[in-house]
Protein backbone atom coordinates (compact mmCIF):
# COMPACT_ATOMS: atom_id res chain seq x y z
CA UNK A 1 0.00 0.00 0.00
CA UNK A 2 2.79 2.42 0.94
CA UNK A 3 4.73 1.47 -2.19
CA UNK A 4 1.81 2.30 -4.45
CA UNK A 5 1.18 5.70 -2.88
CA UNK A 6 4.73 7.01 -2.57
CA UNK A 7 6.34 5.32 -5.51
CA UNK A 8 9.50 5.02 -3.45
CA UNK A 9 9.60 1.42 -2.14
CA UNK A 10 11.30 -1.21 -4.25
CA UNK A 11 13.48 -4.25 -3.67
CA UNK A 12 13.91 -5.02 0.06
CA UNK A 13 11.37 -2.33 1.00
CA UNK A 14 8.81 -3.94 -1.28
CA UNK A 15 9.44 -7.31 0.38
CA UNK A 16 8.89 -5.66 3.78
CA UNK A 17 5.60 -4.26 2.49
CA UNK A 18 4.48 -7.72 1.37
CA UNK A 19 5.35 -9.15 4.79
CA UNK A 20 3.30 -6.44 6.50
CA UNK A 21 0.31 -7.16 4.25
CA UNK A 22 0.59 -10.86 5.07
CA UNK A 23 0.62 -10.06 8.79
CA UNK A 24 -2.50 -7.92 8.35
CA UNK A 25 -4.30 -10.67 6.49
CA UNK A 26 -3.41 -13.22 9.16
CA UNK A 27 -4.63 -11.02 12.02
CA UNK A 28 -7.85 -10.17 10.18
CA UNK A 29 -8.65 -13.84 9.66
CA UNK A 30 -7.83 -14.56 13.30
CA UNK A 31 -10.10 -11.75 14.49
CA UNK A 32 -12.97 -13.06 12.37
CA UNK A 33 -13.05 -16.27 14.43
CA UNK A 34 -14.40 -14.35 17.43
CA UNK A 35 -18.03 -13.35 17.80
CA UNK A 36 -19.88 -11.39 20.45
CA UNK A 37 -21.51 -8.16 21.35
CA UNK A 38 -19.19 -5.18 21.71
CA UNK A 39 -18.29 -3.77 25.09
CA UNK A 40 -17.20 -0.25 26.02
CA UNK A 41 -15.05 1.07 28.87
CA UNK A 42 -16.83 -1.01 31.48
CA UNK A 43 -17.06 1.18 34.61
CA UNK A 44 -20.62 2.34 33.85
CA UNK A 45 -21.60 -1.11 32.61
CA UNK A 46 -20.64 -2.50 36.02
CA UNK A 47 -22.48 0.31 37.81
CA UNK A 48 -25.78 -0.07 35.96
CA UNK A 49 -25.44 -3.80 35.20
CA UNK A 50 -25.96 -3.44 31.47
CA UNK A 51 -24.06 -3.90 28.24
CA UNK A 52 -21.73 -1.11 27.15
CA UNK A 53 -23.33 -1.36 23.70
CA UNK A 54 -26.32 0.42 25.26
CA UNK A 55 -24.22 3.61 25.11
CA UNK A 56 -21.72 2.91 22.32
CA UNK A 57 -21.77 2.23 18.60
CA UNK A 58 -20.93 -1.49 18.43
CA UNK A 59 -18.09 -0.92 20.87
CA UNK A 60 -16.02 1.72 22.54
CA UNK A 61 -15.20 4.54 22.18
CA UNK A 62 -17.82 6.22 19.94
CA UNK A 63 -21.10 7.06 21.67
CA UNK A 64 -24.50 6.33 20.18
CA UNK A 65 -27.51 8.61 20.72
CA UNK A 66 -28.36 7.11 24.11
CA UNK A 67 -24.76 7.42 25.27
CA UNK A 68 -24.62 11.07 24.24
CA UNK A 69 -27.76 11.80 26.26
CA UNK A 70 -26.31 9.91 29.25
CA UNK A 71 -23.20 12.12 29.05
CA UNK A 72 -25.29 15.30 28.69
CA UNK A 73 -27.22 14.35 31.85
CA UNK A 74 -23.97 14.22 33.82
CA UNK A 75 -23.51 10.42 33.66
CA UNK A 76 -26.93 9.85 35.22
CA UNK A 77 -29.86 7.61 34.33
CA UNK A 78 -32.24 9.49 36.65
CA UNK A 79 -32.69 6.36 38.76
CA UNK A 80 -31.80 5.49 42.35
CA UNK A 81 -28.58 3.90 41.09
CA UNK A 82 -27.22 7.37 40.27
CA UNK A 83 -26.53 7.85 43.98
CA UNK A 84 -23.12 6.40 44.95
CA UNK A 85 -24.64 5.05 48.17
CA UNK A 86 -27.01 2.88 46.11
CA UNK A 87 -24.40 1.58 43.70
CA UNK A 88 -23.93 -2.18 43.33
CA UNK A 89 -21.09 -3.49 45.51
CA UNK A 90 -19.15 -4.79 42.46
CA UNK A 91 -18.83 -1.31 40.96
CA UNK A 92 -15.42 0.35 41.06
CA UNK A 93 -15.32 3.69 39.20
CA UNK A 94 -11.91 3.14 37.57
CA UNK A 95 -11.18 2.07 34.00
CA UNK A 96 -7.93 1.52 32.13
CA UNK A 97 -7.30 1.73 28.40
CA UNK A 98 -4.34 1.04 26.15
CA UNK A 99 -3.63 -0.20 22.62
CA UNK A 100 -0.93 -2.76 21.85
CA UNK A 101 0.36 -3.62 18.40
CA UNK A 102 2.71 -2.77 15.55
CA UNK A 103 3.13 0.67 13.96
CA UNK A 104 4.88 1.55 10.70
CA UNK A 105 5.46 5.14 9.63
CA UNK A 106 7.28 6.99 6.87
CA UNK A 107 7.92 10.57 5.79
CA UNK A 108 9.45 12.07 2.65
CA UNK A 109 11.49 15.20 1.79
CA UNK A 110 13.11 15.53 5.22
CA UNK A 111 16.49 17.11 4.43
CA UNK A 112 17.87 20.25 2.80
CA UNK A 113 21.17 20.50 0.95
CA UNK A 114 22.09 19.15 -2.45
CA UNK A 115 19.01 18.30 -4.53
CA UNK A 116 20.87 15.30 -5.91
CA UNK A 117 21.53 13.65 -2.55
CA UNK A 118 19.48 15.07 0.29
CA UNK A 119 15.81 14.43 -0.47
CA UNK A 120 15.75 12.14 2.56
CA UNK A 121 13.05 9.53 3.08
CA UNK A 122 12.72 7.97 6.54
CA UNK A 123 10.81 4.91 7.70
CA UNK A 124 10.19 3.56 11.18
CA UNK A 125 8.56 0.39 12.47
CA UNK A 126 8.15 -1.02 15.95
CA UNK A 127 5.98 -3.03 18.26
CA UNK A 128 4.71 -1.07 21.22
CA UNK A 129 1.69 0.44 22.88
CA UNK A 130 0.02 3.85 22.82
CA UNK A 131 0.41 4.69 26.48
CA UNK A 132 -2.06 4.11 29.30
CA UNK A 133 -5.22 6.03 30.21
CA UNK A 134 -6.45 5.75 33.80
CA UNK A 135 -10.06 7.00 33.83
CA UNK A 136 -12.66 7.70 36.45
CA UNK A 137 -16.05 9.27 35.69
CA UNK A 138 -19.20 9.24 37.75
CA UNK A 139 -21.38 11.03 40.30
CA UNK A 140 -20.37 12.42 43.69
CA UNK A 141 -24.03 12.79 44.59
CA UNK A 142 -27.16 13.42 42.58
CA UNK A 143 -26.60 16.19 40.02
CA UNK A 144 -22.90 16.57 40.88
CA UNK A 145 -20.62 14.56 38.62
CA UNK A 146 -16.89 14.45 37.96
CA UNK A 147 -14.28 13.23 35.51
CA UNK A 148 -10.58 12.44 35.93
CA UNK A 149 -8.16 11.00 33.37
CA UNK A 150 -4.51 10.48 34.28
CA UNK A 151 -1.82 9.63 31.72
CA UNK A 152 1.28 8.27 33.49
CA UNK A 153 4.70 8.74 31.93
CA UNK A 154 6.20 5.50 30.65
CA UNK A 155 9.85 4.61 30.25
CA UNK A 156 9.35 2.90 26.90
CA UNK A 157 6.06 2.78 25.04
CA UNK A 158 7.62 1.62 21.78
CA UNK A 159 6.83 2.83 18.25
CA UNK A 160 10.35 4.38 18.34
CA UNK A 161 9.02 7.34 20.33
CA UNK A 162 11.44 6.95 23.24
CA UNK A 163 10.72 7.54 26.91
CA UNK A 164 7.62 9.47 28.00
CA UNK A 165 8.55 9.61 31.70
CA UNK A 166 8.43 13.42 31.69
CA UNK A 167 5.04 13.53 29.94
CA UNK A 168 2.70 12.48 32.75
CA UNK A 169 -0.47 14.53 32.58
CA UNK A 170 -3.81 14.97 34.28
CA UNK A 171 -5.69 15.12 30.99
CA UNK A 172 -9.15 15.55 32.52
CA UNK A 173 -10.01 16.94 35.96
CA UNK A 174 -13.44 18.51 36.36
CA UNK A 175 -16.53 18.70 38.51
CA UNK A 176 -19.94 19.30 36.93
CA UNK A 177 -23.09 20.73 38.50
CA UNK A 178 -26.14 19.40 36.67
CA UNK A 179 -29.74 20.55 36.32
CA UNK A 180 -29.26 23.83 38.15
CA UNK A 181 -32.66 25.20 39.20
CA UNK A 182 -34.12 21.90 37.95
CA UNK A 183 -33.38 22.85 34.36
CA UNK A 184 -31.50 20.73 31.82
CA UNK A 185 -30.53 24.00 30.14
CA UNK A 186 -28.25 24.96 33.04
CA UNK A 187 -25.20 22.78 33.71
CA UNK A 188 -21.79 24.09 34.76
CA UNK A 189 -18.46 22.28 34.47
CA UNK A 190 -15.29 23.55 36.17
CA UNK A 191 -11.76 22.37 35.51
CA UNK A 192 -9.85 20.78 32.66
CA UNK A 193 -12.19 19.48 29.99
CA UNK A 194 -12.63 18.81 26.30
CA UNK A 195 -14.34 21.51 24.28
CA UNK A 196 -17.74 20.61 22.83
CA UNK A 197 -16.34 20.03 19.34
CA UNK A 198 -18.44 18.97 16.34
CA UNK A 199 -17.04 15.48 16.85
CA UNK A 200 -15.03 14.45 19.89
CA UNK A 201 -11.46 13.43 19.16
CA UNK A 202 -11.44 11.55 22.47
CA UNK A 203 -14.38 9.47 21.24
CA UNK A 204 -12.99 8.94 17.74
CA UNK A 205 -12.51 5.29 16.79
CA UNK A 206 -9.30 6.21 14.91
CA UNK A 207 -6.29 5.88 17.19
CA UNK A 208 -3.38 7.69 15.52
CA UNK A 209 -4.81 10.23 13.07
CA UNK A 210 -5.70 13.71 14.31
CA UNK A 211 -8.45 15.90 12.87
CA UNK A 212 -6.61 18.54 10.82
CA UNK A 213 -8.91 21.48 11.63
CA UNK A 214 -8.47 20.82 15.36
CA UNK A 215 -4.65 20.91 15.22
CA UNK A 216 -3.47 22.82 12.13
CA UNK A 217 -1.00 25.66 12.85
CA UNK A 218 -0.04 28.03 9.98
CA UNK A 219 3.70 28.05 9.40
CA UNK A 220 4.48 24.41 10.10
CA UNK A 221 3.75 20.98 8.67
CA UNK A 222 0.71 19.09 9.93
CA UNK A 223 0.67 15.44 10.93
CA UNK A 224 2.84 12.38 10.56
CA UNK A 225 4.63 10.26 13.14
CA UNK A 226 8.09 11.40 11.93
CA UNK A 227 8.85 15.08 12.57
CA UNK A 228 10.56 17.44 10.18
CA UNK A 229 14.20 18.39 10.88
CA UNK A 230 14.96 22.01 11.67
CA UNK A 231 16.09 22.72 8.11
CA UNK A 232 12.74 22.12 6.47
CA UNK A 233 10.78 25.27 5.56
CA UNK A 234 8.63 26.81 8.30
CA UNK A 235 7.94 30.13 10.02
CA UNK A 236 7.10 31.05 13.60
CA UNK A 237 3.57 31.54 14.92
CA UNK A 238 2.75 32.60 18.49
CA UNK A 239 -0.62 30.84 18.27
CA UNK A 240 -0.18 27.10 18.75
CA UNK A 241 -3.77 26.48 19.87
CA UNK A 242 -5.14 22.97 19.34
CA UNK A 243 -8.93 22.83 19.60
CA UNK A 244 -8.66 19.08 20.06
CA UNK A 245 -6.68 19.38 23.30
CA UNK A 246 -8.30 19.61 26.72
CA UNK A 247 -8.35 23.10 28.26
CA UNK A 248 -8.63 24.67 31.70
CA UNK A 249 -11.74 26.75 32.26
CA UNK A 250 -15.46 26.76 32.89
CA UNK A 251 -18.25 25.50 30.62
CA UNK A 252 -21.93 26.41 30.64
CA UNK A 253 -23.99 23.94 28.64
CA UNK A 254 -27.60 22.91 28.27
CA UNK A 255 -29.95 20.75 26.28
CA UNK A 256 -33.66 20.35 25.73
CA UNK A 257 -35.82 17.92 23.82
CA UNK A 258 -37.74 19.71 21.07
CA UNK A 259 -41.11 18.23 20.17
CA UNK A 260 -41.37 20.11 16.88
CA UNK A 261 -38.24 18.40 15.53
CA UNK A 262 -38.40 15.18 17.58
CA UNK A 263 -34.78 15.98 18.41
CA UNK A 264 -32.54 17.81 20.83
CA UNK A 265 -31.31 21.39 21.05
CA UNK A 266 -27.85 21.72 22.67
CA UNK A 267 -25.53 24.58 23.41
CA UNK A 268 -22.13 24.91 25.07
CA UNK A 269 -20.06 27.98 25.94
CA UNK A 270 -16.56 27.56 27.41
CA UNK A 271 -14.36 30.31 28.83
CA UNK A 272 -10.84 28.89 28.93
CA UNK A 273 -7.37 30.05 29.86
CA UNK A 274 -4.68 30.80 27.27
CA UNK A 275 -1.93 29.81 29.70
CA UNK A 276 -1.10 26.79 27.53
CA UNK A 277 -0.43 28.86 24.37
CA UNK A 278 3.09 29.73 23.16
CA UNK A 279 4.64 28.33 26.34
CA UNK A 280 8.07 27.78 24.80
CA UNK A 281 8.43 31.51 24.03
CA UNK A 282 6.11 33.51 26.31
CA UNK A 283 5.44 30.96 29.04
CA UNK A 284 1.72 31.04 28.30
CA UNK A 285 -0.68 33.89 28.90
CA UNK A 286 -3.02 35.24 31.54
CA UNK A 287 -5.99 36.05 29.30
CA UNK A 288 -9.12 34.02 28.59
CA UNK A 289 -10.66 32.76 25.36
CA UNK A 290 -14.28 31.94 24.46
CA UNK A 291 -15.53 28.90 22.54
CA UNK A 292 -19.15 28.11 21.68
CA UNK A 293 -21.12 25.38 19.92
CA UNK A 294 -24.87 25.04 19.28
CA UNK A 295 -26.69 22.17 17.57
CA UNK A 296 -30.21 21.14 16.66
CA UNK A 297 -31.06 17.54 15.84
CA UNK A 298 -34.06 16.07 14.04
CA UNK A 299 -35.73 12.66 14.56
CA UNK A 300 -33.08 11.60 17.05
CA UNK A 301 -29.74 12.82 18.36
CA UNK A 302 -28.00 12.55 14.98
CA UNK A 303 -25.36 9.81 15.35
CA UNK A 304 -27.39 6.60 15.25
CA UNK A 305 -30.82 8.13 14.66
CA UNK A 306 -31.89 11.20 12.70
CA UNK A 307 -29.85 14.19 11.67
CA UNK A 308 -28.04 17.13 13.27
CA UNK A 309 -26.76 20.57 12.24
CA UNK A 310 -24.61 22.99 14.22
CA UNK A 311 -22.45 26.09 14.34
CA UNK A 312 -19.28 26.59 16.37
CA UNK A 313 -16.65 29.26 16.86
CA UNK A 314 -13.84 30.61 18.98
CA UNK A 315 -12.35 34.01 19.69
CA UNK A 316 -9.04 34.16 21.50
CA UNK A 317 -5.76 35.88 22.14
CA UNK A 318 -2.32 34.27 22.19
CA UNK A 319 0.60 35.80 24.15
CA UNK A 320 3.46 36.88 21.91
CA UNK A 321 6.25 37.84 24.35
CA UNK A 322 7.41 36.82 27.82
CA UNK A 323 6.75 39.05 30.81
CA UNK A 324 9.36 41.80 31.09
CA UNK A 325 10.42 40.52 34.51
CA UNK A 326 11.44 37.14 33.06
CA UNK A 327 15.11 36.32 33.06
CA UNK A 328 16.67 35.82 29.64
CA UNK A 329 15.56 32.47 28.19
CA UNK A 330 13.33 31.65 31.18
CA UNK A 331 9.76 32.85 30.72
CA UNK A 332 7.55 33.08 33.81
CA UNK A 333 4.81 30.47 33.39
CA UNK A 334 1.38 32.00 32.74
CA UNK A 335 2.70 35.58 32.62
CA UNK A 336 3.03 36.02 28.85
CA UNK A 337 1.79 39.33 27.52
CA UNK A 338 1.12 41.41 24.40
CA UNK A 339 -1.62 38.93 23.42
CA UNK A 340 -2.89 39.16 19.83
CA UNK A 341 -6.16 37.92 18.39
CA UNK A 342 -7.35 35.00 16.31
CA UNK A 343 -10.72 33.47 15.49
CA UNK A 344 -12.29 30.20 14.30
CA UNK A 345 -15.81 29.92 12.85
CA UNK A 346 -17.47 26.84 11.39
CA UNK A 347 -20.50 24.67 10.71
CA UNK A 348 -21.08 20.96 11.24
CA UNK A 349 -23.64 18.33 10.27
CA UNK A 350 -24.41 14.66 10.86
CA UNK A 351 -26.86 12.27 9.26
CA UNK A 352 -27.73 8.59 9.56
CA UNK A 353 -28.99 5.92 7.19
CA UNK A 354 -29.45 2.15 6.82
CA UNK A 355 -31.28 1.80 10.14
CA UNK A 356 -28.59 3.79 11.93
CA UNK A 357 -25.72 1.57 10.74
CA UNK A 358 -24.28 4.35 8.57
CA UNK A 359 -23.28 7.70 10.08
CA UNK A 360 -21.98 10.42 7.77
CA UNK A 361 -20.77 13.58 9.47
CA UNK A 362 -18.35 16.45 9.03
CA UNK A 363 -17.43 20.06 9.74
CA UNK A 364 -15.99 23.04 7.89
CA UNK A 365 -14.18 25.96 9.52
CA UNK A 366 -12.80 29.39 8.54
CA UNK A 367 -9.86 30.79 10.50
CA UNK A 368 -7.62 33.82 10.87
CA UNK A 369 -4.48 34.53 12.90
CA UNK A 370 -3.68 38.24 13.15
CA UNK A 371 -0.49 39.75 11.73
CA UNK A 372 1.15 40.40 15.11
CA UNK A 373 1.13 36.69 15.93
CA UNK A 374 3.88 36.39 13.30
CA UNK A 375 5.71 39.74 13.33
CA UNK A 376 6.43 39.42 17.05
CA UNK A 377 8.08 36.04 16.40
CA UNK A 378 10.63 37.45 13.97
CA UNK A 379 8.71 37.07 10.69
CA UNK A 380 9.85 40.03 8.56
CA UNK A 381 7.14 39.80 5.90
CA UNK A 382 4.28 39.26 8.33
CA UNK A 383 0.59 39.50 7.47
CA UNK A 384 -2.63 37.99 8.82
CA UNK A 385 -2.89 34.29 8.01
CA UNK A 386 -6.18 32.97 6.67
CA UNK A 387 -7.21 29.43 5.90
CA UNK A 388 -10.24 27.17 5.77
CA UNK A 389 -10.72 23.44 5.98
CA UNK A 390 -12.71 20.59 7.35
CA UNK A 391 -13.35 16.87 7.38
CA UNK A 392 -15.97 14.37 6.35
CA UNK A 393 -16.21 10.90 7.88
CA UNK A 394 -18.32 7.83 7.15
CA UNK A 395 -18.72 5.14 9.82
CA UNK A 396 -20.41 1.94 8.69
CA UNK A 397 -21.46 -0.74 11.14
CA UNK A 398 -21.21 -3.86 8.95
CA UNK A 399 -22.26 -6.23 11.73
CA UNK A 400 -22.62 -5.83 15.48
CA UNK A 401 -18.90 -6.45 16.16
CA UNK A 402 -17.36 -5.02 12.95
CA UNK A 403 -17.22 -1.32 11.98
CA UNK A 404 -15.37 0.37 9.09
CA UNK A 405 -14.31 4.03 9.11
CA UNK A 406 -13.09 6.45 6.44
CA UNK A 407 -12.22 10.12 6.94
CA UNK A 408 -10.92 12.82 4.61
CA UNK A 409 -9.27 15.93 6.09
CA UNK A 410 -8.60 19.12 4.13
CA UNK A 411 -6.80 22.41 4.80
CA UNK A 412 -6.55 25.23 2.23
CA UNK A 413 -4.55 28.39 2.92
CA UNK A 414 -5.64 31.64 1.29
CA UNK A 415 -2.94 33.86 2.85
CA UNK A 416 0.24 32.99 4.72
CA UNK A 417 1.44 34.62 7.93
CA UNK A 418 4.77 35.12 6.14
CA UNK A 419 4.15 36.64 2.71
CA UNK A 420 7.44 35.18 1.46
CA UNK A 421 5.81 31.72 1.45
CA UNK A 422 3.56 30.44 -1.32
CA UNK A 423 -0.17 30.65 -0.65
CA UNK A 424 -0.56 26.86 -0.69
CA UNK A 425 2.28 26.21 1.77
CA UNK A 426 0.98 23.78 4.39
CA UNK A 427 -2.19 22.74 2.52
CA UNK A 428 -3.35 19.34 3.76
CA UNK A 429 -4.98 16.37 2.06
CA UNK A 430 -5.29 13.41 4.43
CA UNK A 431 -7.07 10.07 4.16
CA UNK A 432 -7.70 7.68 7.05
CA UNK A 433 -9.11 4.16 6.67
CA UNK A 434 -9.71 1.95 9.69
CA UNK A 435 -11.74 -0.97 10.90
CA UNK A 436 -12.44 -2.41 14.35
CA UNK A 437 -13.62 -5.88 15.25
CA UNK A 438 -14.92 -6.02 18.85
CA UNK A 439 -14.28 -9.63 19.69
CA UNK A 440 -14.47 -9.78 23.50
CA UNK A 441 -17.60 -9.35 25.61
CA UNK A 442 -17.32 -8.79 29.34
CA UNK A 443 -18.60 -6.30 31.85
CA UNK A 444 -15.07 -6.13 33.19
CA UNK A 445 -13.19 -5.90 29.92
CA UNK A 446 -13.62 -4.99 26.25
CA UNK A 447 -11.19 -5.74 23.43
CA UNK A 448 -11.18 -4.84 19.76
CA UNK A 449 -8.86 -5.70 16.92
CA UNK A 450 -7.95 -2.41 15.25
CA UNK A 451 -6.27 -1.75 11.90
CA UNK A 452 -5.71 1.83 10.72
CA UNK A 453 -3.87 3.49 7.85
CA UNK A 454 -3.43 7.22 7.28
CA UNK A 455 -1.94 9.04 4.29
CA UNK A 456 -1.10 12.74 4.66
CA UNK A 457 0.12 15.04 1.91
CA UNK A 458 1.26 18.56 2.88
CA UNK A 459 2.06 21.12 0.21
CA UNK A 460 5.52 22.74 -0.07
CA UNK A 461 6.65 21.76 3.45
CA UNK A 462 9.44 19.44 2.29
CA UNK A 463 13.02 19.96 1.21
CA UNK A 464 13.41 22.20 -1.87
CA UNK A 465 9.79 23.34 -1.62
CA UNK A 466 8.46 19.88 -2.45
CA UNK A 467 5.22 18.35 -1.23
CA UNK A 468 5.64 15.87 1.62
CA UNK A 469 3.93 12.53 2.08
CA UNK A 470 3.57 10.83 5.46
CA UNK A 471 2.19 7.33 6.01
CA UNK A 472 1.22 5.76 9.32
CA UNK A 473 -0.08 2.21 9.71
CA UNK A 474 -1.13 0.57 12.99
CA UNK A 475 -2.48 -2.88 13.67
CA UNK A 476 -3.13 -4.32 17.08
CA UNK A 477 -5.62 -4.69 19.92
CA UNK A 478 -7.41 -1.87 21.77
CA UNK A 479 -8.09 -2.86 25.39
CA UNK A 480 -10.41 -1.35 28.00
CA UNK A 481 -11.05 -2.83 31.43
Amino acid sequence: MVAVITGRLTGPCMRKGIVILLVIATVVMTASWFRGEAQAIPAFARKYNMSCSNCHVSGFPKLNDFGNRFRDQGYQMNTDEDEPANTHFAYWPISLRTSIGYQYSSASRLAVGSPATDRAYATSGSFGFTGLDILSFGTITKNISYGVVYLPGLRSAGFNTGSTTSDSDLEYAFVRFNNIADSSLLNVRLGKHELDLPFSEKRSPTLNSLFAIYHYVPGSRFGGAISNPAGNPSYANANDLALGDNHLGVELMGWKETEATDGTFRYSVSVISNSSLNQTVSGGGRNVMVYGHATQSFSGYGFTEGHRVGVFGMYGQAPTVANAASASGSAISGAGQASKTFYRLGVDASTTALDGNLNLFGAYMFSEDSKDLFSTQGVVNAQAARWHGGFVEADYNITTPLVVYYRYDLIRNTRQGDSAFEKKFGDVDAHTLAFRHHFLVSKRMGAAFHAEYSYIRTAKTGAFNDDQIANVFFTGVDLAF
